[in-house]
């Protein structure tokens, strides 16, 4: 059953119709705080639905930015619910954004989430993108957070993608020696 539009949702599809070149929200009343609103507060399912529609539509770009906010900004139970839903590359590039923005505790938790339901493309996607993107200090403190085959997808990951002083960096922080010498100067001293 459809939920009636608050004041303020009226109020921005008003606006919307009385500016359409402000579709993109880089203007007062554009569909960018309109689809926010949508994205943090209709149900899981509701926005896959929602999605789908505007796919439908040939609405792509307001269709990701819904996912791209469920992404970063609702609970990640929220998102691993939708993303197997939604599929597509629309969910990859939402995945990726996710893995750059949300804190290393939920991107492990997440990544579970993910492997639980059966979508382990989706958690190797979240798993790689933190690794080849986000600082070896983030790797270094998501990896306990992750079972052991999860901690060796990421890290392995990371060495594929990752300069050598980054790897050693890395390393360094794994074992609990972050501080190194300038690059080039003398080798890691490995705690055992």
């Amino acid at each position: 059953m459809a939920r009636a539009m608050s004041s303020s949702e009226t109020t921005l599809l008003k606006d919307r119709q009385e500016d359409p070149d402000s579709a993109d929200g880089s203007q007062p009343g554009g569909t960018a705080p309109l689809l926010r609103a949508v994205a943090l507060q209709r149900p899981a399912d509701e926005l896959v639905q929602l999605v789908a529609m505007l796919n439908e539509a040939d609405q792509s770009d307001y269709a990701q930015q819904i996912l791209d906010t469920t992404a970063t900004l609702r609970t990640v139970e929220d998102f691993a619910a939708v993303v197997p839903k939604v599929g597509s590359p629309q969910a990859v590039h939402a995945l990726r954004l996710a893995a750059a923005q949300r804190p290393v505790a939920e991107l492990a938790e997440l990544a579970a989430l993910l492997f639980g339901n059966g979508q382990s493309g989706y958690a190797r996607e979240v798993l790689n993108t933190t690794a080849a993107e986000r600082p070896v200090e983030d790797i270094a403190a998501m990896v306990p957070l992750l079972v052991d085959d999860q901690a060796a997808n990421a890290l392995h990951s990371a060495a594929a993608q990752r300069p050598v002083a980054e790897l050693a960096e890395l390393v360094g922080h794994l074992y609990g020696t972050p501080d190194t010498l300038p690059a080039g100067q003398g080798r890691w001293k490995l705690r055992r």
